[in-house]
């Protein structure tokens, strides 16, 4: 399995937005009304992520920069052009779009319902039908008038979505992956211009990882799952 860390906290917020955009995905799918409280919870979450900065200048100096590193590996020798002048246009295209656009979110908080029901989300044990009414009210209306809403819902996030899809996925797919080991279960290296450090690690190993540090310098700590020596971990390393 491969784990993504994040050096900065610019690609953690991306990171966490992606795993919140992927479980809003997963749950859309169903009709099952638990599996729509599983949606909610993973909107609101991404609205308090969206509230507490200006994600859409981050976004657009980082889809500006990937346009002139797209610019320098077209000059490579054996590149696959079409590939790349597609990814610029995309790259363009999501950076003029979220100049234009409201801020991200913004409509989401102009909802009736969800501005009725999302403080209730944070309160243990908040969800019953005498707490919020309305929400077991939307519930239980027909999967069919509820899966046009959400999809409604999502349009406001769609070029967001969009746009940290494409820099993680060019992130990822710049880098390649090395073999390493940690000795008695410790790493450490550099990461010069990094935004990610990738991990594969087979589950069989028995451990998982975990690291430490900032901007150019990073260590890895790979603990045991159950009470047992650690020993040297063979595992692949990618810096993105």
């Amino acid at each position: 399995m491969i784990y993504d860390f994040p050096l900065n906290e610019k690609s953690r917020t991306y990171l966490r937005l992606e795993s919140l955009f992927n479980q809003i995905h997963n749950n859309l799918g169903s009709d099952h009304p638990w599996s729509h409280i599983a949606f909610f919870k993973g909107l609101f979450d991404l609205q308090e992520l969206l509230e507490r900065g200006d994600l859409r200048s981050d976004l657009i100096k980082d889809l500006e920069r990937l346009s002139q590193r797209l610019g320098h590996w077209a000059e490579l020798p054996d590149v696959d052009l079409d590939q790349i002048r597609a990814m610029q246009q995309e790259s363009s295209q999501l950076s003029r779009k979220l100049l234009g656009a409201p801020r991200p979110g913004a409509r989401l908080k102009e909802d009736k319902l969800l501005s009725s029901i999302r403080q209730r989300f944070s309160i243990p044990g908040g969800l019953c039908a005498f707490d919020v009414p309305q929400l077991h009210h939307w519930l239980t209306t027909p999967a069919s008038l509820r899966h046009p809403q959400m999809e409604a819902w999502l349009s406001d996030i769609q070029l967001l979505m969009g746009a940290i899809g494409l820099l993680l996925r060019l992130w990822r797919d710049a880098s390649h992956f090395s073999d390493q080991v940690a000795t008695n279960g410790f790493y450490q290296d550099t990461a010069e211009n990094a935004e990610l450090i990738r991990i594969r690690l087979p589950h069989a190993m028995g451990c998982y990882p975990t690291l430490s540090g900032h901007k150019n310098r990073f260590a890895l700590r790979f603990l045991p799952t159950q009470e047992q020596p650690i020993g040297d971990v063979p595992f692949q390393l990618a810096c993105c």
